[in-house]
């Protein structure tokens, strides 16, 4: 099939359909939200901008700085929930035409995306600058005038965050300019929602005692937040331009909501009983700024339970006026949160009464006092609110779409189930259990952290094939779903996904990662931060699925895929061997920081070589997969 133009997306309208352009909607939708956002934070923020420079010890930087930065973050945040619920419009909640192209609705969506992933760019750099000026207390002129912004674009967190999100809004205004597929639309979704995460990873959460469980609730937080916000404006949007799937768009997102309310509810507590007691609700302007978020995420709660009694049976049966109407004001009352949001992340916590931190407390979150042996596996676990939260949840929407199956009389692999679910026990095991807590301060527990992720969990995974899985349980076969049951020959529809799942590439990708990590430098630069850590081990799940697909694609042929396992195999035991030998400690400045008295570094990563050598046996074991076809039928 031709690849469809930017004008087969459009829907043609008779001459009597007076349907509002898709512009003037959004505006009519988002416009008045984010003035409630901006007018809020304002407002808030003039009760505790006077207190937030004074608890500081800082200067006042002025009015336009003090009251600037509120009101210009909240305006950027409403531009990105804007642009991550017409993504998820997009991709997930209207279907998409034959092959995977965007049908009208989805092509619609994508394009408000990249106007608004635009302002939310924009927006990125005006708050970038105007963090800098707050965090240096100085007015904004001084800030632009002298080399002060040059200076802070490198060594200022506030800045380097939102830069960064700015860059990342570029990138997704500009896929989402170009996509007509759907698999397009997806992967801007993800950019998106990327985007949304390093202004969590800063702040209040960022900093003190638990400080990791903080960051990784906070980022749920976030993302829900946005997929609720922005989901609930886009189909509103939808709804009034007449979209013609709008029954089933609304029915996916009521599902979708509920979820992100449950999200919301409890990492907001997990937050919020880290920063402040129970004591100081009532007499802090912390605490009743939270008390007012909460009080927001009931009422949404009320207004989700009418969507789900009232609207939804009213749009069933072809009636748009009750959600319109109902969810306007729900939107307001969200982005009015939103505003709560930024005046909170403005505010000082109060002070707690708990001891100061230990040095390896203040840098990881939590104290190491002993060596992890056995029982520290399980003594010294630490649940990871986002990796071990995923693989719970993996291994119960698999374990649900199987039961499906069988329901309807259809037999599922248990090999698969199996592998599946070892893939998500590992993962569970490798990043919530002992493993998980001393990966930050060992070198040879972190690589054992990868090599099970790596080598492990990505195969178990991929030949669990989830794919197909959705396909069964959808009814149909794996060539009909333009969803994940067959995302490598998805990929490959476009010029640079052929190019990255080529047998090469993904082969380089694979080895050449461990290589810039412990040889080329990079994990110095990522390991003494949090988020450093979690990037590392997302990545390398990644390059594994990745690797392990290609190699068990029944289209290469069985020479290739033999010789993309022994060469990894090859690069794996020659980083092993140069791991082990070499005179640099890999990472030693931040082993120096932490200071932990029972670990001999030199020792610690010769033995984080052996584990990388362990690695090649798993690895060997591929070459089973790389010399079968890959089974893609479902047992009937």
């Amino acid at each position: 099939m031709a690849r469809p133009s930017t004008r087969d997306a459009v829907v043609p309208t008779d001459g009597g359909d007076r349907r509002p352009s898709t512009a003037s909607a959004v505006f009519s939708q988002a416009l008045p939200g984010a003035a409630v956002a901006a007018v809020v934070a304002l407002a808030l923020t003039a009760l505790s901008g006077a207190e937030t420079y004074a608890r500081l010890g800082l200067p006042d930087p002025g009015p336009v700085v003090t009251y600037g930065l509120p009101v210009v973050r909240a305006l950027t945040e409403s531009a990105a929930v804007v642009t991550v619920g017409a993504l998820l419009l997009a991709a997930f909640l209207v279907p998409p035409r034959g092959l995977g192209w965007l049908a009208a609705d989805g092509y619609r969506a994508v394009r408000v995306a990249s106007w608004s992933a635009a302002v939310w760019a924009g927006g990125a750099v005006v708050t970038g600058v105007f963090a800098i000026a707050d965090a240096f207390a100085r007015p904004l002129s001084v800030v632009l005038t002298t080399g002060t912004l040059t200076e802070s674009l490198t060594g200022l967190p506030a800045a380097r965050i939102w830069f960064l999100t700015a860059g990342v809004a570029v990138c997704c205004a500009v896929l989402a300019r170009l996509a007509l597929s759907w698999h397009a639309a997806v992967g801007a979704f993800v950019l998106a929602v990327l985007g949304v995460l390093p202004a969590a990873f800063g702040g209040h959460s960022g900093t003190g005692s638990a400080h990791d469980v903080a960051m990784n609730s906070l980022a749920l937080h976030v993302v829900a937040a946005a997929l609720w916000v922005g989901g609930l404006l886009a189909v509103l949007v939808h709804a009034t331009v007449r979209g013609v799937h709008l029954p089933t768009a609304a029915g996916r997102f009521s599902t979708t909501a509920f979820w992100c309310w449950v999200v919301l509810a409890l990492s907001g507590t997990v937050n919020a009983l880290l920063r402040v007691n129970p004591a100081d609700l009532l007499v802090t302007t912390y605490g009743l700024l939270l008390l007012a978020k909460v009080a927001g995420l009931v009422v949404l709660g009320v207004f989700g339970a009418a969507h789900r009694t009232r609207t939804l049976p009213d749009v069933e049966a072809g009636s748009r006026s009750a959600l319109v109407r109902l969810g306007g004001v729900e939107v307001l009352i969200m982005f009015a949160t939103i505003g709560v949001a930024v005046a909170l992340g403005r505010t000082p916590p109060p002070e707690m009464t708990t001891p100061l931190p230990s040095r390896v407390e203040a840098l990881l979150g939590y104290s190491l006092d002993r060596p992890l042996d056995l029982t520290g596996l399980v003594t010294s676990a630490r649940p990871d609110l986002l990796l071990g939260t995923a693989a719970v949840v993996a291994a119960i929407m698999y374990l649900a779409g199987v039961r499906r199956l069988r329901a309807r009389g259809v037999v599922w692999s248990a090999r698969r189930t199996t592998s599946w679910l070892v893939g998500c026990a590992t993962l569970l095991v490798a990043t919530s259990s002992g493993i998980g807590a001393y990966a930050p301060a060992q070198f040879s527990v972190h690589m054992f952290q990868q090599v099970l992720v790596l080598v492990v969990v990505a195969p178990a995974w991929v030949l669990g094939r989830p794919g197909v899985l959705i396909a069964a349980v959808r009814g149909r076969g794996p060539e009909e779903v333009p969803g994940p049951a067959e995302w490598l020959p998805a990929l490959r529809r476009s010029r640079a996904g052929r190019w990255v799942t080529t047998p090469v590439v993904a082969t380089l990708v694979f080895v050449g990662t461990g290589w810039l990590l412990d040889v080329g430098g990079l994990f110095d630069t990522l390991v003494p931060e949090h988020v450093g850590h979690l990037t590392m081990t997302v990545w390398a799940l990644v390059t594994g699925c990745l690797f392990t697909r290609v190699v068990a694609d029944a289209t290469v042929r069985v020479p290739v895929r033999t010789g993309m396992v022994a060469v990894a195999a090859v690069g794996q035991a020659a980083l092993a061997v140069t791991v082990a030998t070499s005179s640099r400690i890999v990472g030693a400045d931040h082993w120096r920081q932490l200071g932990l008295p029972f670990v001999d570094r030199a020792a610690d990563q010769a033995l984080g070589g052996i584990v990388l050598a362990v690695a090649v046996v798993p690895l060997l074991c591929l070459l089973a997969v790389a010399r079968t076809r890959s089974d893609v039928q479902v047992s009937r």
